[in-house]
């Protein structure tokens, strides 16, 4: 455990160099220092493996920016920097687990921790590195051709970078040792069914909004042109930080019961 007040300077740091660098905005830095004092305050392995999975998904949302921004510029909600809700639907599960092993010590904390930071994780590699290669991918709710980074689609190249993800997150996490070696293949399995669900919850549940000016569909309240989009489909104020939510839980979840279920041993 970290004395307090190198918790505080080392996430305080952290975060300030996060919003210099533009990736994170303002609230976004704010609600990054909460968290990063909260696991540093854990322990090393916690805060080491917080920063490297951030800086890992930093730089795969910067790898081929122009090219992405021309195929969603005018579809997501949320593009660059990320704001307070980006960080906490990616990091609250984290750091929750984090300040509960403070609390009552036990070996699911971290693996459940793990899990749903990989699980976030894998889908920024899965979105990232799929809308990056290619453009088009299918819709997993119409098996249409949708525009890779679209919620709910899926391409060949993504999938893959999605499984790769999830196994790099959780050997992280076991040579930092924040998980015991046994449990890679619990925290690999909830980050792979924490990002599909991420997919899925996409696809049917998340709100998707229409422009009438635009004659397309979009993420986007206030669409890019500046017109008002209405919904059209899925749970209205169901966005896509909800869903990131919900994946993280999910893959937390899944970790813990694969783990004492024996499977990953």
């Amino acid at each position: 455990m970290l004395p307090l007040i190198a918790a505080i300077v080392a996430s305080a740091l952290i975060a300030t160099f996060a919003y210099r660098a533009q990736s994170l905005t303002q609230s976004g830095a704010i609600a990054a220092f909460v968290i990063g004092w909260v696991t540093l305050s854990a322990g090393w392995p916690w805060g080491v493996f917080l920063v490297l999975w951030f800086v890992s998904a930093s730089l795969l949302s910067r790898a081929g920016r122009s090219r992405k921004a021309r195929h969603l510029d005018d579809m997501v909600d949320k593009q660059g920097a990320r704001d307070a809700r980006q960080v906490l639907a990616n990091g609250a599960v984290f750091a929750t687990c984090a300040l509960a092993s403070l609390r009552w010590p036990d070996a699911r904390w971290p693996v459940a921790a793990a899990a749903a930071l990989a699980a976030a994780g894998s889908d920024t590699w899965a979105t990232e590195l799929g809308t990056w290669i290619r453009s088009d991918a299918w819709s997993v709710r119409t098996f249409q051709r949708v525009t890779a980074g679209t919620s709910g689609g899926v391409t060949t190249f993504g999938t893959t970078a999605m499984l790769i993800g999830a196994a790099v997150y959780a050997l992280l996490a076991t040579v930092l040792s924040l998980i015991p070696p046994h449990a890679w293949l619990a925290v690999t399995i909830g980050a792979v069914v924490g990002a599909t669900a991420d997919t899925v919850i996409g696809a049917w549940v998340q709100e998707r909004r229409w422009c009438e000016v635009c004659n397309r569909p979009t993420e986007q309240v206030r669409h890019r042109c500046g017109a008002r989009t209405h919904v059209i489909g899925g749970v209205r104020g169901f966005d896509n930080d909800l869903v990131n939510t919900l994946a993280t839980v999910l893959g937390a979840a899944v970790a813990v019961w694969v783990l004492h279920s024996g499977l990953s041993t």
